[in-house]
């Protein structure tokens, strides 16, 4: 099981885990119908936003929030006690995080259903071996070192069949790729990616 609590949910989720049970049971509803409906159903936004004193898009980023907590927890198919330590490490307390709980074991086939299957078919990683080449002497490089790597990425799609990709970069382009790679993971996991997905289904 994969499940991260990542800052960027935390602070999406944080007025959720302030809220009482029954009014974060609410939002979950609100969250089960994003899911099924998209952006349609947010017509009823307006009213939960002005019992709470927020904006009527804070109600909806939470919403799109609480919809990727639980299609993640579908996805990773979590047993019970690992879904009760993954919303507290979110931020819910004792009673409130029972109440998501339960709300999630008696929709989780439906969530499964509409959120996990995504029509999307990319190559998955398989593997990453590398090489550290450096260059101690030439011509233009008398006192001067250049490392190279050589990578070979590994990959697999879903019918099976592997497929190799050669790069080749220096220590400071290897840097950036790093860079935007992690930045790719922060925003696989922000509530933008998952209102994407849900509406690349409908």
């Amino acid at each position: 099981m994969d499940l991260f609590a990542t800052n960027s949910l935390k602070n999406d989720l944080k007025l959720l885990t302030s809220l009482e049970d029954g009014v974060l049971l609410e939002f979950c509803r609100c969250a089960l119908e994003l899911l099924r409906k998209g952006a349609s159903a947010t017509k009823g936004f307006s009213g939960a936003a002005k019992k709470l004193g927020v904006s009527v898009s804070d109600i909806q980023q939470m919403c799109s929030a609480l919809c990727h907590t639980l299609v993640e927890a579908a996805r990773e198919e979590a047993s019970e006690g690992a879904l009760g330590e993954f919303f507290h490490e979110l931020g819910f307390r004792a009673a409130p995080r029972q109440a998501l709980l339960q709300f999630y074991l008696e929709h989780a086939a439906e969530i499964r259903s509409v959120g996990v299957e995504v029509p999307l078919d990319y190559p998955t990683y398989k593997a990453l071996d590398w090489r550290l080449d450096i260059q101690v002497a030439s011509r233009s490089l008398r006192n001067e070192a250049a490392p190279s790597f050589l990578l070979q990425l590994s990959t697999e799609t879903s019918e099976g069949k592997k497929d190799s990709h050669i790069m080749q970069a220096d220590y400071a382009t290897l840097l950036k790729w790093e860079s935007q790679v992690a930045l790719a993971l922060q925003e696989a996991s922000s509530t933008n990616t998952c209102r994407m997905i849900r509406h690349l289904r409908s």
